[in-house]
């Protein structure tokens, strides 16, 4: 007769290949986070260049003179006199100033920014690690639908930050320091602004992936195309308020990101019907 395994025989198989899926995943994440270290310890030392990339949208406050010049130290021989006669009040001039209000800061900007395009360097291998380890067990239209996603959210996250970088900051932030008062010394602390630029990116980033979502709750049969048309004006004044809560507080800035984002909306209706016939027919009849 013959002998049949024994179910200790399948458990140890069973275990044998969960212990090999665990020890792949460790290598996995071993891989990407040596992937992280080596993009923050590259964007370290490329501080100057960074730092010049973020401060660019900050230009048009340059140009527009909204900056206190440093002055130049006085002859020590000029008499107080002379001194007090060539004395000018404060202009605006275009200098930047760059305030730091203790030693340590201009090193947690440079950590911050290199923790930031660090990750953003080392993003396409990290993902590409995990889809290693996720698509041998994925189906074909799985992974094509993963496929599509990845490319998808990557194209709308590049529109976001566009968006933020080349439109909002340079025409928001002119807008904003108008409304400061004469005799106002403006500058900028290194930090403060920093953290602004990259937050707002970043919001940018996330605000424009709405589009993906729907998409995939229309595939998941949980929304409708006739049902995104008839919630249009609920889904502005929604997109409106999301809008106030990542740009700063004018309506100005609110219209610039809220404008992309309704018209993504729309382009998220028509795409919907083409979705939902592309589910259609890989459905079983």
């Amino acid at each position: 007769m013959e002998k049949r395994p024994t179910d200790s025989s399948d458990d140890s198989e069973l275990r044998m290949t969960f212990t090999e899926h665990l020890g792949e995943l460790r290598i996995r994440l071993i891989r990407s986070v040596l992937a992280l270290g080596v993009g923050f310890l590259l964007c370290f030392f490329l501080f100057n260049y960074i730092f010049e990339i973020v401060s660019r949208p900050l230009r048009p406050l340059q140009v527009s003179n909204f900056f206190v010049s440093e002055k130049a130290p006085q002859d020590s021989q000029e008499t107080s006199e002379e001194a007090a006669s060539k004395q000018t009040p404060p202009s605006k001039t275009q200098s930047p100033v760059w305030t730091v209000l203790n030693p340590l800061e201009p090193f947690v900007v440079n950590m911050k920014l290199a923790a930031y395009f660090g990750l953003l360097l080392a993003l396409p291998y990290i993902i590409y690690q995990a889809c290693a380890f996720v698509f041998p067990g994925l189906k074909p239209n799985e992974k094509r639908a993963v496929l599509i996603l990845l490319f998808g959210c990557s194209a709308l996250a590049i529109f976001g930050v566009a968006v933020a970088y080349f439109g909002v900051f340079p025409l928001v932030l002119p807008y904003l320091m108008q409304y400061a008062p004469e005799g106002v010394q403006i500058q900028l602390r290194m930090n403060e602004t920093v953290t602004m630029v990259m937050i707002g990116l970043v919001g940018f980033a996330i605000a424009f992936q709405f589009p993906m979502v729907v998409l995939i709750l229309v595939y998941l049969d949980l929304l409708t195309p006739d049902q995104l048309r008839s919630w249009r004006r609920f889904a502005i004044v929604g997109l409106s308020f999301l809008a106030a809560l990542l740009t700063p507080p004018d309506p100005f800035s609110m219209l610039l990101m809220a404008g992309p984002m309704v018209l993504l909306y729309e382009i998220s209706i028509w795409g919907s019907y083409a979705v939902v016939r592309y589910r259609d027919r890989r459905r079983p009849v």
